[in-house]
C-alpha cells in the first residue's frame, strides 16, 4: 500500500456560481463538467482536483459545518517564479471579485507573497520563493 495523497480538496462554499465564476473564468481554472447545481469541479493539478461544494449540503457527508466571523483556517498557495508574477496574479484575483488581505512585499525568509480572500473568505496566498521546487518525480523542495 503506498502512501496517501491528496486528490481533491473541498471548499463549502456560500454561491457554487459565483465561486465558479471566481475560479474558472476569474482565475482561470479548467473546469470538470457537472451535472449538479450544487458542485463545481475544477482542475488544480495533475490528478488534482477542487470543488466548490454547497455549504448547505457538506452535513450530507461530513457532519456539521458552518462559516464563523473568522477566516476558514486554511489557505491555498500558489508559488510562482518570479515576484512579478506575485503582483499579477495578486491583481488578477482582486479584479475577479477577491478581497485584498495582505499586498504583495518582501518577506523576512527571502520571497515575495500576497494574500487575497475568495469570495468566502478563504485565503489564497500567491508567493515567489526562491527555494521552493519540484522536481521531475513530484518531490517538493523549499
Amino acid at each position: 500500500m503506498t502512501a496517501p495523497h491528496i486528490t481533491a480538496i473541498t471548499l463549502g462554499v456560500r454561491d457554487v456560481a459565483a465561486s465558479r465564476r471566481f475560479y474558472v473564468d476569474g482565475l482561470g481554472f479548467d473546469e470538470i463538467p457537472t451535472a449538479s447545481d450544487d458542485i463545481a469541479f475544477v482542475r488544480a493539478g495533475h490528478g488534482l482536483l477542487l470543488a466548490l461544494w454547497d455549504a448547505t449540503q457538506l452535513p450530507s457527508e461530513y457532519g456539521d459545518v458552518g462559516h464563523g466571523p473568522l477566516a476558514p483556517p486554511m489557505s491555498l498557495g500558489h508559488n510562482v517564479a518570479g515576484p512579478d508574477e506575485v503582483r499579477t496574479w495578486f491583481e488578477r484575483a482582486v479584479s475577479a471579485g477577491a478581497s485584498p488581505v495582505s499586498e504583495p512585499r518582501e518577506q523576512v525568509w527571502g520571497g515575495v507573497s500576497a494574500c487575497v480572500a475568495d469570495p468566502d473568505g478563504f485565503r489564497w496566498d500567491f508567493v515567489h520563493n526562491p527555494a521552493f521546487s519540484v522536481a521531475d518525480d513530484g518531490s517538493v523542495t523549499v
